[in-house]
């Protein structure tokens, strides 16, 4: 009995094969795939005025499958305007049984060659506008595809509201099932290419999903990866995963387990920025989430470390986003030192003026200078600002606190799109020996860690320490641009005189300073700087010196250039002349040797002393040297050890007057040339008689350039010259230095007058 249903079931399977195999041969007998192109063509001019052109006839193939055999076609731009769809071929695979029931339900699309342009005009409207209006429901085309591949790929995208074009190329496109309701994988792969901004990047998409009609849809293990150039960057990896994405079909999108991590290292440095989020829910006034952490690493040479950012309570507030708390934990390597600390706040978006508004972070930070040892810096600090990514620009305040030091200003970004800052900063007093330690010659210079960076503006301190010496109100005009700090027309007083020049640190640590120096007393600056207090006077100097190196010493080894000094009023310490030369009176009249070491209670007024200095390999030597007092004149020159600094001085020196008193003892050297070495210590010097000296050889003069014009100098007043001399004012010519046979130089009417050496310009003068 069995059998017998067996061989019904049979019959009918058999009857039914037979119908369906009828009649597909029937559809394959009947089909003209020229009419079906030309039907196409027709319907397309008439419903959407296109032009459709196929380069071919469309074939039906009924084994291995039932499917329908694009040639080459080319969908044009509404009115003819261009080509807005081309395939070099393509296959639509078909469902037989629907098909008999003249319904289309198609199964399978694969298409090769696939070229598409779309365009948005500058009124926004889309170029595919018009074919995105849905067909009607009862229309016989059903889509329920169980593979869609797309190779070879082209899509190119020109934006004439806002001018941003940008291309994809070698589109490989593979999905499983798609339909209304379906569960499937798709995987893309592409590259994406861009002028403006430069982009020549790789792009992947790897994505499980679920569709479900009304109901709404599905992603999950979604991955997008980039590489390559991005934004003008060079080598850029991004990575972008989401555990689920929820897509209802009438609520808020909904992403779970996000995670984005962008790596940079276009620089030679790594840039890292991690996000990650539990849940994020992007509605229509907004995304909200309850947290989401972010941490910014650079492993930079000068510059690196980290920067961890919370935002908790993300949420939609009228018109606007507000995240109830933003904490950021800051570690920073700079160049002066690390920087570490925790400032926390609250902060805005404005969606439709898209400004992000920041009013107060706070907290404390600790800045531990880059010398072994040092205690950190704690600083209080308070700062906010405003990014306006529609004007493309942002600014704000800040308040510093540390030790007895006020720091007040602002701070801009002119453009966010090319950061570069600008600011205008206040301190009331800065002490830069106890705050970032000593400087000396092991102090390193890095100009490599300006390379990238770009700032412009000006710092105020009313009172500056920096080397022991004190500064009161120094202006700094700053400019970094191009791996080149310099800071141009600086002044500021010091030790009741001023200062005015400019400075710059340039790649491969190249320094330049050129500084004019007015009325200063030296007495005090010298005993800051140095704790002694080698000559006292108000101090003119010009000077203009470069030179490189990885520290401080290596500068001063290496400097070249020129200086001028000029010192009014002057009082070398350490020796009494007069004292001198009676003690020496027996060596001068062997012609032997003698030494006299520096007495801190001795001193000798020289009036007014002047020299050129010509800077080179660490030395700066002046053989024009020249001082001249109611009782004393001085000629010679010299040698400074910059790196010491130490002094090698050979001076003339010739008594033009002598007290009564001492008469007896001292007349007979009135007028003669003494030669009297300088040698040790800049500070604190020997002297001792050198009879066998030989002179010193002239150096170049020096050339001293008058400052800009509008740093006004007053000069001090000059005494009448004893001579008359030719050599100009801004070139002043070295003078001769006598030799140990000169003649005596007696008060006129002597036969034989040693000629008065002409007084020396005044610096920038």
């Amino acid at each position: 009995m069995r059998f017998k249903y067996l061989k019904y079931l049979a019959f009918a399977l058999g009857g039914a094969s037979t119908a369906v195999a009828t009649g597909a041969l029937y559809l394959y007998a009947t089909f003209d795939g020229a009419r079906l192109a030309t039907d196409l063509s027709h319907f397309t001019k008439q419903r959407h005025q296109r032009t459709l052109r196929f380069d071919g006839a469309v074939e039906l193939a009924m084994f291995p499958r039932l499917e329908l055999r694009l040639p080459a076609m080319a969908l044009s731009g509404r009115n003819g305007d261009g080509e807005f769809l081309g395939i070099e071929q393509g296959t639509i695979g078909l469902r037989l049984l629907p098909l008999l029931a003249q319904r289309v339900v198609v199964d399978r699309v694969e298409v090769d060659g696939l070229r598409l342009a779309l365009r948005r005009g500058k009124d926004g409207k889309l170029s595919v506008a018009d074919l995105l209006t849905p067909l009607p429901a009862e229309a016989p085309l059903e889509f329920d595809v169980d593979k869609l591949a797309v190779t070879g790929g082209v899509l190119n995208w020109i934006d004439e509201a806002t001018g941003r074009n940008f291309a994809l190329s070698d589109i490989r496109l593979g999905t499983s099932r798609l339909g209304r309701k379906a569960d499937g994988r798709l995987e893309l792969s592409t590259r994406f290419t861009q002028a403006t901004p430069l982009a020549d990047a790789r792009i992947e998409l790897q994505t499980g999903y679920r569709l479900d009609g009304d109901a709404g849809h599905q992603a999950r293990s979604a991955h997008l990866a980039v590489r390559g150039a991005l934004a003008d960057r060079a080598d850029v990896d991004v990575d972008l995963a989401v555990a689920e994405l929820q897509i209802p079909a009438d609520g808020a999108l909904q992403a779970s387990g996000l995670s984005f991590v962008g790596k940079d290292k276009s620089d030679g440095r790594l840039a890292e920025l991690r996000v990650t989020a539990p849940r994020v829910v992007l509605g229509v006034a907004g995304p909200e989430a309850a947290t989401a952490d972010a941490a910014l690493r650079i492993d930079g040479k000068a510059y690196g470390g980290q920067l961890r950012t919370r935002i908790a309570g993300l949420a939609a507030k009228g018109n606007q986003l507000a995240v109830d708390k933003l904490s950021a934990d800051i570690d920073w390597k700079t160049p002066a030192g690390q920087l570490a600390g925790s400032l926390s706040g609250a902060a805005s978006w404005q969606a439709d003026a898209r400004v992000l508004d920041i009013p107060a972070l706070a907290g404390e930070l600790g800045l531990t200078a880059a010398k072994p040892g040092a205690a950190p810096l704690k600083i209080a600090t308070q700062l906010g600002g405003k990014f306006d990514l529609g004007r493309d620009n942002g600014g704000g305040k800040l308040d510093l606190r540390f030790g007895d030091s006020h720091l007040t200003g602002s701070w801009n970004l002119p453009k966010l799109s090319a950061p570069g800052i600008g600011f205008d900063l206040d301190v009331d007093r800065f002490d830069a020996d106890r705050h970032l330690g000593p400087i000396d010659g092991t102090t390193r210079i890095d100009a490599a860690a300006l390379s990238g960076l770009d700032a412009d503006g000006v710092l105020k301190v009313a009172s500056l320490k920096l080397g022991g010496v004190h500064v009161e109100r120094l202006r700094l005009p700053l400019a970094l641009h191009g791996g080149k700090l310099a800071a141009t027309a600086y002044t500021g007083n010091l030790y009741g005189g001023t200062l005015e020049g400019t400075a710059s640190l340039a790649e491969g640590n190249k320094l330049q300073w050129r500084s004019y120096v007015q009325n200063v007393n030296v007495a005090p600056l010298l005993r800051d700087a140095t704790g002694r207090e080698p000559a006292s006077g108000l101090l003119n100097l010009f000077i203009d010196v470069s030179g490189a190196g990885q520290t401080l010493a290596d500068v001063r080894h290496g400097l070249a250039g020129q200086a001028r000094v000029r010192l009014r009023g002057a009082v070398l310490r350490g020796i009494d002349a007069s004292a001198a030369l009676k003690d020496w009176r027996g060596p001068i009249q062997a012609r032997q040797p003698a030494k006299r070491p520096y007495r801190d209670t001795e001193s000798t007024p020289v009036g007014e002393l002047t020299a050129g200095f010509e800077v080179a390999g660490g030395h700066a030597r002046s053989s024009d040297l020249q001082a001249r007092s109611p009782t004393l004149a001085l000629t010679g020159g010299g040698s400074i050890d910059l790196s010491g600094p130490r002094v090698d001085a050979l001076v003339r020196l010739n008594l033009l007057a002598v007290a009564p008193v001492d008469t007896p003892v001292l007349g007979s050297l009135r007028g003669v040339p003494v030669p009297v070495r300088a040698r040790g210590a800049l500070a604190r010097p020997d002297w001792q008689l050198d009879p066998g000296a030989a002179p010193m050889a002239p150096v170049k003069p020096v050339v001293i350039a008058p400052p800009a014009p509008r740093l006004v100098v007053k000069p001090a007043p000059r005494p009448a010259p004893a001579a008359p001399s030719s050599a100009p004012a801004s070139a002043p010519a070295v003078a001769p230095v006598p030799t140990p046979a000169a003649a005596p130089v007696a008060p006129p009417p002597s036969p034989k007058p040693a000629p008065a050496p002409a007084p020396a310009p005044e610096p920038g003068n």
